[in-house]
């Protein structure tokens, strides 16, 4: 209810629904929470046409799937990678059908309009800069060299930063599931995340990203680039594990997990860091996990 009250301010919320979604169906099972679903989505779509906001309450729905998607992997003993790769493809269909639908009865597509709002709006920008601190010609003609180069990035890197939220969707639904489902049952559907790993085939998606990123040819670069910038945020969560790790591994204290914590969310350098880690993991294997595997294989 609260995003589509202020969606402004409370949107981000829009993100915990695969979680609830999720937590319910393994927790209480799929009859029971599903029942849970069903009367949570009733009651929020009922308040949300009593306060003329079904339409907000709406766009929470094409992230019911990936909650459904994400327990059913639980119920299939699926490992991490391969439940995140069908969550974020269900996410990724949800969306698109929903964006088709909206195509259709609003008449423009939502990616469109996602793009030529963020034009407005840094335009508004520049023009209010410009009549209240009135620069000098060179510094105005810069500025606005800067915020058009900014716009043909952002147009460029779109899909890559839409990707990226949605595998960021998926991510925290699956991390936060799995441990508060261990904090309130005692049992979790996957191992903790500090023991998290990606398959090592997936350094060839960071491999064929940078070899497309260098070929002369515009559009084959804008692939690359995206596909570099999807890599390195799914890297960026295996060298969170990794740091996890160790920090366990140390015992470090509280205050220095915050400050970490703090560093990594607030300095682009600190997200530079966890991708380089977790991508150096594929060769140097930091909590040797491929030793242990190969110890429990032998024992069995």
């Amino acid at each position: 209810m609260l995003p589509g009250l202020q969606i402004t301010v409370f949107g981000w919320l829009y993100g915990l629904v695969p979680l609830l979604v999720f937590y319910y169906l393994c927790r209480y099972g799929r009859n029971t929470g599903g029942k849970y679903i069903l009367y949570g989505a009733l009651v929020a779509l009922l308040a949300g046409t009593f306060l003329q906001i079904t339409s907000q309450i709406l766009l929470a729905m094409p992230l019911v799937p990936t909650g459904f998607i994400l327990a059913h992997s639980v119920v299939q003993e699926e490992a991490p990678p391969l439940a995140g790769l069908k969550g974020f493809a269900v996410l990724s269909i949800s969306c698109f059908l929903v964006s088709v639908m909206v195509s259709v009865t609003e008449g423009s597509h939502p990616y469109s309009m996602l793009l030529l709002s963020i034009n407005q709006g840094m335009d508004e920008a520049l023009k209010l800069y410009q009549e209240n601190e009135k620069p000098s010609p060179e510094s105005l003609y810069l500025l606005t060299q800067t915020f058009s180069q900014i716009k043909e990035r952002l147009s460029q890197l779109m899909p890559a930063i839409l990707t990226s939220i949605a595998l960021f969707t998926v991510w925290l639904t699956m991390v936060l599931g799995n441990r508060l489902l261990s904090k309130n049952t005692g049992q979790s559907p996957w191992p903790e995340y500090q023991y998290w790993q990606l398959p090592d085939k997936l350094i060839w998606l960071g491999i064929a990203a940078a070899v497309l990123a260098l070929l002369p040819l515009p559009m084959l670069r804008a692939i690359g680039f995206n596909l570099l910038l999807i890599a390195s945020v799914i890297y960026c969560f295996q060298g969170l594990s990794i740091v996890l790790f160790f920090l366990n591994k140390w015992k470090a204290p509280l205050f220095i997990r915050s400050l970490l914590y703090v560093i990594i969310v607030f300095q682009s350098l600190g997200t530079l860091f966890l991708s380089v880690i977790g991508l150096a993991d594929v060769w140097f294997d930091f909590r040797h996990t491929s030793s242990q595997d190969s110890n429990q294989k032998k024992t069995l």
